[in-house]
């Protein structure tokens, strides 16, 4: 078979098929992709053992002569106080300076001139392909098992009997196969002291969550019962259901481990006066 013959047989019945070559999104993040394949609005691309579809739209260039293993770094430009302007890769940030990688060769760059960025706002992490662009067949579906502990302040009637409660408890949770969307089960032991009484709280609840990113927002919703247990002169003991709303910080790690900070509120309804408090959580979950 020709040369000529194959490469006209090979882009009739296969697809535009590049192997290793970097794929640089409009922002100026930039991709080293082992498998690489084109299609009319689409480029796909396999990047650290997942697999992406990004459309074309989003992205500034594809370019097979730079070959490596999967990695990323990012293209910026700077405009110094004299007027000149730098293009490069960010390497390095330091305390007062950036390192670039230029055309001709590497530059630093003390902060006081740069003029067209906050020098405090620039990132030298390399990025990570969004994880809007996976296919579904790489989206992978994870369970956690985790610790969490917790500092509530009580409302109303309770808020002067017992104003402070404070605990920890576990909690298993998976992912969904929607994107960001999680879901679980969690059960906290918490405790609060008042001027005659002191009071135990044990809480069984399910929820449902979602994040928006690595390193993002995150909510969720549960449902469940508390076993609530005032003990001084005499014991009273008491089981109701709760309704719980929590917000705040998600970072999910390398490991894939989901580390969160956040307000939570829980109510448990209870006849004549709820028990509601509001307060600070933080969780750690491990992936298995």
């Amino acid at each position: 078979m020709s040369k000529k013959f194959a490469f006209v047989f090979y882009g009739i019945f296969f697809p535009s098929y590049l192997f290793a070559s970097e794929i640089l999104f409009k922002n100026g993040d930039a991709y080293i992709a082992e498998e690489v394949s084109e299609e009319q609005e689409y480029v796909l691309l396999s990047w650290k053992e997942k697999k992406y579809r990004i459309p074309r739209l989003e992205l500034q260039r594809i370019d097979p002569r730079k070959k490596g293993p999967d990695s990323s770094y990012r293209y910026s430009e700077f405009k110094l106080t004299d007027g000149t302007q730098l293009k490069g890769i960010l390497i390095e940030k330091k305390e007062n300076k950036l390192i670039l990688k230029t055309e001709l060769g590497f530059v630093e760059l003390d902060r006081y001139k740069i003029l067209s960025h906050n020098f405090d706002e620039i990132s030298s992490e390399p990025p990570n392909i969004p994880e809007k662009y996976l296919l579904e067949t790489s989206k992978q579906i994870e369970w956690r098992i985790g610790f969490f502990g917790s500092g509530y302040y009580s409302w109303g009637p309770w808020g002067q009997a017992f104003p402070i409660t404070y605990g920890g408890g576990v909690f298993l949770e998976k992912d969904a196969s929607s994107n960001f969307w999680f879901y679980g089960v969690s059960s906290e032991v918490s405790i609060g002291k008042g001027k005659n009484e002191n009071l135990s709280i044990w809480s069984q609840s399910a929820y449902l969550g979602k994040y928006y990113g690595n390193s993002s927002p995150y909510w969720l919703l549960g449902a469940g019962f508390s076993n609530l247990t005032r003990t001084g002169d005499e014991k009273i003991s008491s089981a109701n259901p709760d309704l719980i709303f929590e917000f705040g910080w998600n970072w999910r790690t390398e490991s894939r481990s989901s580390i969160r900070f956040g307000i939570r509120s829980q109510c448990s309804i209870e006849e004549g006066s709820n028990f509601c408090r509001s307060g600070l959580r933080f969780s750690w979950g491990f992936a298995i």
